[in-house]
């Protein structure tokens, strides 16, 4: 039984009794003229009640399905089970009303009845259809409900989320959301401040597939090379789509490589349209932090339109913004002084020009991003046993972020009076244009299905620098440049047979397909100005655009790899209470040869109250194409001065003088166990265990600079020849082994008048390195007990060790009456433990920090003043918390490594530098790190949603 987690939940707490998208059933109106009560009763006009008969879309009638119907005004209650037939009777009701209908049963989607009137004397007839609960991730069935899944899954229902919660965006309403989640908005982080990267057990955003509808996305063309989370990596951009054309989003929290190929180590996410063929809606969402900036806005539109009669075609779009946030900047002079480190000289300078500190402000929140989406989603019968299917998206993304001050204290030599004679703040702007378009075919060939389907999905992202210079320009630079960027672009080729067989065992699914999937990456190279030095500036000007340097042609590649798939599926009920599944595939890559997997996974029903299950997968993720190919160099701030540091691919002769192989697939091996148990209808309890080995995990290598003892000679050349001081690589580095636990409780039942809803979801879970993968040249530098330039560096170890939360709870609480409701959702962030950025301080290392647990609370009201409109009204982080700020956090950790304590280690620098102790890096101007929670504190919402005839 997969996890009920947001069924009851209705994954935050929804309300049992919530409106429109609980599928009302008011187009099937209560008969007329009924059959009388009873006997005694007939012709009672003080007396009322409802009968009727509940079946399943198959024409079954449903036995024990809870009918409860609630007599608003008063909240008299009065609740029945139906019996073997499906049918079901209340009596000696109350005449009038409105009365709430409510028909539920586990495995089936809820259906409400609102505004049900009674008439004296008579029995009202309903005649009700549930629909399953069906889940399309994890199993190849059509038929396969969530109370019956063999691995655990969530299921966000959309359509009573969105209206409700503070978030609009995916990534980060499913980290609100789903425990095993997370995401958090990145800041100074290039690209990754305008991406979300994401994360699913603990592991890198590159090691989870995303689906749409069932087909593979497309990951975007950025890596994430700054920044907090999924340094190295490529992921999914989720906010991509827009929210409101989403039905409902699936979480699989176990490995399916063996099922959909390649990525599908921690799990799978897919995301399935909306395909209502008539109705529609309307969002307005706005909201403000409570330090008055953040300020967003969206509104969004939705359609349903009948084509024929049975096709459909439901689209979506959306204009959203969100406003920059800064959080407790404050610049100190031993961190980042405008015009001097000398305390009595800052202080002169600042008064002559007429400055003060905060005329300096570092922006170090929530970067400014203008969103504008569409999506849709068609079916269409061409004949009885042909459907043509199709759907897709497209997003413009502006974005505009904020890099750290060029002062004159820092950079003086990159500073051109004549233009930003106090300094400049340079911009660094994105345009992402990220689409996709899927067509394909059902045809029933007798009893088999045959899919065929194209996917076409493609993401740009092309930077801008303004407010910037490049310095060796002196006095004649432009203060804006466009920078380059990069494309990918992605086809995929699909062919899946499918048949039931039920009369094998106790029904047998058997699928089989290929797949034909071509990648293709480019660089696309900057203007001039972005990247070259024109030696006319200040001595030991820096070249290019300051805050991001542009893509030289040096720098542009373009690429492509092909790689072809089989696979094959059988998911058998060898009774009706043992389910088996196993999957096999094959894929070979035109880039690095064959890839083989498997999974076998088992679910047993004990009893009633009782079913366990267990799975074992093997899996594999492809290197993406952007880690094979990607090049740049960039300029990094250190404590002696700016350095040309160069990412080189491993094809480049300094990857192959350094010894660095070509990449090679991470392989990993998937083992999990959990129960389901339900010791009343009302309450469900899910415990599921997890361990995920992977080996040869691709991680971004240490900077290595020119070697002194004469053993990497050529190494030191090849650095030489190009015009880089600092090299590093992406690399087959270590094998991991995470463990974790998952734990739901849902429990819903009717209190006093209306309907109470509590829900308690976690995620414990834990990384270990089992073993690094050193080059001989390097393994002399990879000693983690003294300080040392390691071949890989231990912030980017500690971020893949301890990078994510330990632990991460979500309680919710809801309370529905009538036309109101309240929502009470509290997060508990665990800690995080990493080392700080290294930008020079030491060979190797700097401090580490540990932040606390943290935990903040949501609260939610909704009123509903007629059909279809809903407004909500709410607080999220309600007491402003936020995160330890990362002085704290170095205080509560310690000193670099081969330093008895941050006290030593400051004499050391002291001595070293000449002046006091900078670190953490940046702790004046950028305090927080993104890591546990949302940095901007507190945040006010209103929302306003109308829904119109859906069905």
């Amino acid at each position: 039984m997969a996890s009920t987690f947001t069924h009851s939940l209705l994954v935050a707490g929804c309300c049992a009794l919530a409106t429109a998208a609980a599928a009302q059933t008011a187009d099937q109106p209560a008969a007329a003229d009924a059959p009388s009560l009873t006997a005694a009763d007939e012709g009672n006009s003080a007396t009322a009640g409802i009968s009727g008969v509940v079946s399943s879309d198959k024409q079954l009638n449903l036995a024990n399905v809870s009918i409860t119907a609630i007599h608003i005004p008063t909240g008299v209650r009065r609740t029945a089970r139906t019996d073997e037939q499906g049918r079901f009777s209340i009596n000696t009701m109350l005449v009038g009303g409105p009365y709430a209908v409510q028909i539920s049963q586990e495995g089936y989607r809820t259906q409400l009845l609102t505004n049900v009137f009674l008439e004296g004397g008579k029995t009202s007839q309903f005649n009700n259809v549930l629909s399953p609960a069906t889940v399309a991730v994890g199993t190849r069935r059509t038929d396969r409900t969530l109370a019956e899944s063999i691995a655990p899954v969530d299921v966000v229902d959309m359509r009573e989320l969105l209206p409700l919660v503070p978030q609009t965006d995916l990534s980060q309403l499913l980290h609100q959301v789903v425990p095993s989640f997370n995401s958090t908005r990145q800041t100074s982080a290039d690209g990754a401040d305008h991406v979300d990267p994401i994360s699913l057990r603990g592991l890198a955003p590159d090691q989870a597939l995303v689906l749409v509808n069932g087909k593979r996305r497309h990951t975007t063309a950025l890596i994430n090379l700054l920044g907090s989370r999924g340094v190295g990596s490529v992921g999914y951009d989720l906010n991509a789509l827009s929210t409101s054309g989403i039905d409902r989003v699936e979480v699989l929290r176990d490995g399916a490589a063996a099922q959909y190929g390649s990525d599908a180590i921690a799990g799978v996410i897919n995301i399935n349209l909306k395909d209502d063929n008539r109705g529609g809606g309307a969002l307005l969402s706005t909201g403000l932090t409570s330090a008055g900036d953040g300020l967003t806005g969206l509104l969004s539109l939705n359609r349903g339109l009948k084509l024929g009669e049975k096709g459909f075609l439901n689209f979506t779009a959306d204009a959203g913004y969100r406003g920059s946030s800064t959080r407790d900047y404050r610049r100190d002079i031993n961190s980042w002084p405008v015009y001097s480190y000398d305390a009595e000289e800052e202080r002169k300078a600042l008064a002559a020009n007429g400055k003060t500190y905060d005329d300096f402000e570092q922006k170090n929140g929530d970067a400014q991003v203008t969103n504008a989406r569409g999506l849709y989603n068609l079916g269409v019968p061409l004949s009885e046993r042909v459907r043509l299917y199709s759907f897709g998206s497209y997003n413009f993304r502006r974005g505009k972020a904020a890099a750290p001050w060029v002062l004159p204290a820092s950079a003086e030599a990159d500073i051109v009076d004549e233009i930003f004679p106090n300094g400049y703040q340079p911009s660094i702007n994105t345009r992402i244009n990220d689409g996709s378009a899927v067509a394909g075919l059902e045809i029933g060939l007798g009893a088999w299905k045959l899919d065929l389907s194209h996917v076409l999905g493609a993401n740009q992202m092309r930077y801008d620098v303004s407010k910037t210079l490049n310095s060796t320009l002196g006095a004649n630079s432009p203060t804006e440049f466009k920078a380059g960027g990069l494309r990918f672009i992605q086809n995929v080729t699909n062919a899946t047979m499918t048949r039931l067989f039920p009369k094998a065992l106790a029904g047998t699914n058997v699928a089989f397909g290929g797949e034909l999937r071509n990648d293709n990456y480019a660089i696309l190279a900057g203007e001039k100005g972005s990247y070259f030095d024109y030696g006319q500036g200040k001595d030991e000007a820096s070249a290019g655009a300051q805050g991001f340097i542009g893509f030289d042609p040096s720098a542009v590649i373009s690429g492509s790899r092909r790689n072809v798939g089989a696979f094959v599926d059988v998911e058998a009920d060898v009774t009706k209470s043992w389910t088996v599944e196993g999957a096999l595939r094959f894929e070979n890559y035109s880039s690095f040869g064959s890839a083989f997997t498997y999974k076998a996974a088992s679910r047993l029903k004990l009893g009633k109250a009782l079913a366990v299950r267990a799975g074992y997968n093997t899996g594999f993720r492809a290197p993406a194409l952007q880690q094979v190919l990607y090049r740049q160099i960039t300029l990094l701030p250190t404590s002696s001065g700016p350095k040309y540091s160069g990412i080189f691919n491993n094809q480049s002769p300094v990857a192959e003088a350094a010894g660095i192989g070509r990449l090679r697939p991470e392989k990993s091996r998937n083992v999990s166990a959990g129960l389901v148990f339900t010791p009343a209808p009302d309450l469900t309890i899910t415990l599921d265990a997890y361990q995920i080995d992977i080996d040869n995990r691709i991680l971004l290598s240490g900077l290595f600079g020119e070697d002194s003892t004469g053993t990497r000679t050529a190494f030191n050349q090849a650095l030489l020849n190009a015009n880089a001081d600092e090299a590093q690589f992406f690399t087959n580095a270590a094998d991991t082994r995470t463990r974790g636990l998952d734990f739901v409780a849902t429990y819903r039942r009717p209190l006093g008048r209306g309907s109470f809803n509590v829900a308690l979801a976690a995620n414990i879970n834990r990384t270990t390195i089992k073993q690094l993968r050193v080059p001989a040249q390097f393994r002399s530098l990879q000693n983690d007990d003294q300080p040392g330039n390691d071949y890989i560096d231990q912030r980017q170890l500690s971020l893949l060790k301890t990078g994510n939360p330990r632990e991460k709870l979500i309680l919710s609480t809801g309370y529905e009456l009538g036309k109101f409701s309240v929502l009470m959702r509290n997060f508990y962030f665990g800690k995080v433990e990493t080392y700080d950025y290294n930008f020079g301080a030491l060979p190797e290392g700097s401090v580490y920090m540990s932040f606390h647990g943290k935990t903040s609370t949501d609260l939610t009201a909704s009123y509903r003043p007629a059909k279809g409109v809903q407004l909500t009204a709410g607080v999220s982080n309600l007491f402003n918390i936020y995160p330890d700020n990362v002085s704290k956090a170095a205080r509560q950790g310690h000193a670099p490594d081969g330093f008895a304590s941050l006290e030593e280690y400051g004499r050391y620098y002291q001595q070293t530098y000449g002046r006091p102790l900078d670190l953490p890096s940046d702790y004046d101007i950028f305090p927080y790190q993104s890591q546990q929670m949302p940095l901007t504190g507190r945040y006010f919402y209103l929302k306003a949603s109308y829904t119109l005839g859906v069905k």
